[in-house]
């Protein structure tokens, strides 16, 4: 399957996008709705063009206006491919919790239905007990005592043992009130699960609604990119006396300067914040635990300032899985064989290589090696590491680091799996097989 998009993802700060996608989401909401869409950019005529030829400032100024519309049309397309992956992974972490959700009501149910055959035996028990008791007490102790006389003593004796069989089947009446008590509050607790997991199901259905329209926000916003630049570098080309192929490859090239240069200042950001947690002589600060879960925000704990090596048997294993399903389709949820999303397939390489990273969310798969003491600063990564994009403890994409500045990923919908140079800046990075 060819790939629709060979151009990078992100070509503005995180800080930009993520505004960018708040405004898009709006937006496209109001059109989903049917409402008035926010008004299209005032694009150059070819007259206009021919015009602008005329005049070397007027040139000049129409090539700066070319170039500023090529860059929103890139902006807007990129605002809406992240807001995708956000709303996949939000998709990813609905179904996480639901799946806890509906272990916790199994496991509830059965405890219950355990507990229900455990009461159903000890009332059995003190059933038995209480015919016993009332076949005695009918012998009437009490009278035979008073007229016994020189069998009084083993009259004595009868009513002594009576007496303990009562005080034993209190002891099992008791228990047997414990153990149907018990039986009924584990089955109101299955009852309490299972409304939570039909709850959290229905939040996943919404989430998979929102990511389905977020994907189709997104291919539409990338199909207007290509039309309208195809035209934009065409009249650029015209400007310049170039041709389009030379001007969108320059662009590009540019853009793609601009995102390595980014990517590097993050990673020395991290890198400084890495050396002041951990400076020579003192220890690392002491990060909180992560959250067991996809959901609710949590900080992760910070990256070991002087990770293990990998282990290259289990990193080659993995990537050797990955590489397998090049060209292979994205499909939200994908785990194979023959589909996959971002963190379904990072899941399945290493548990080929027989390691556990976390459940199908990019999110909790950070967390959990984070909680292994497993994750590395994003300048020390290595090959066979896991980046992720993201911040603040909520990661929306993974992907398998090659090493040389190149990711296997599955990045989103109308791309496949594919190789591919980093992209945007990766948030965090994580060392699976340190």
């Amino acid at each position: 399957m060819a790939e629709q998009r060979t151009r990078p993802v992100s070509r503005v700060k995180p800080a930009t996008v993520f505004s960018t996608v708040a405004v898009g989401a709006v937006t496209a909401s109001v059109v989903a709705a049917g409402g008035p869409a926010m008004a299209e950019p005032d694009y150059p005529s070819w007259s206009e063009i021919e015009h602008a030829k005329q005049n070397e400032q007027t040139k000049q100024a129409e090539i700066a206006r070319v170039a500023e519309l090529l860059t929103g049309l890139q902006q807007a397309a990129d605002a809406a491919v992240q807001a995708s992956m956000m709303a996949d992974e939000a998709w990813r972490i609905a179904v996480d919790e639901r799946d806890r959700a509906a272990e916790r009501e199994r496991t509830l149910a059965r405890q219950a239905d355990e507990a229900d055959a455990v009461a159903e035996i000890s009332k059995i028990r003190a059933g038995l007990l209480a015919a016993h008791l009332a076949k005695t007490a009918g012998n009437d102790l009490a009278t035979e005592l008073v007229f016994a006389g020189d069998d009084a003593q083993g009259l004595l004796q009868q009513l002594g043992m009576a007496s303990k069989v009562g005080e034993q089947a209190n002891t099992v009446y008791e228990q047997a009130s414990a153990d149907r008590n018990t039986a009924d509050a584990l089955r109101e607790q299955a009852a309490d699960a299972a409304a939570e997991r039909s709850r959290l199901a229905t939040l996943a259905q919404t989430r998979a609604d929102e990511a389905r329209a977020a994907a189709d926000a997104a291919n539409a916003a990338l199909a207007v990119q290509e039309q309208k630049s195809a035209e934009l570098y065409a009249q650029l080309a015209s400007l310049k006396d170039t041709t389009a192929e030379l001007e969108r490859r320059r662009v590009e090239g540019q853009a793609h300067e601009a995102e390595a240069a980014a990517a590097a200042v993050a990673v020395a950001a991290a890198a400084a914040a890495t050396s002041v947690t951990a400076q020579p002589g003192r220890p690392a600060q002491p990060a909180p635990a992560p959250a067991p879960g996809g959901g609710g925000p949590a900080p992760a704990p910070a990256p070991a300032p002087d990770p293990a090596p990998p282990n290259a048997g289990a990193v080659e294993a993995a990537i050797w899985f990955a590489s397998q399903q090049l060209g292979e389709p994205y499909v939200l949820g994908g785990a194979g064989p023959d589909v996959w999303d971002c963190s379904g397939l990072t899941k399945a390489a290493y548990a080929y290589a027989g390691i556990h990273i976390g459940t199908h969310s990019a999110t909790n798969q950070y967390r959990t090696l984070a909680g292994r003491g497993l994750a590395v600063p994003v300048s020390q990564a290595q090959r066979g590491d896991l980046l992720f994009w993201g911040g603040g403890g909520d990661y929306y994409h993974v992907a398998l680091y090659l090493g040389g500045g190149r990711i296997l990923e599955a990045p989103r919908e109308g791309v496949p799996v594919r190789e591919y140079f980093i992209w945007g800046s990766p948030a965090a990075a994580a060392r699976p097989t340190g």
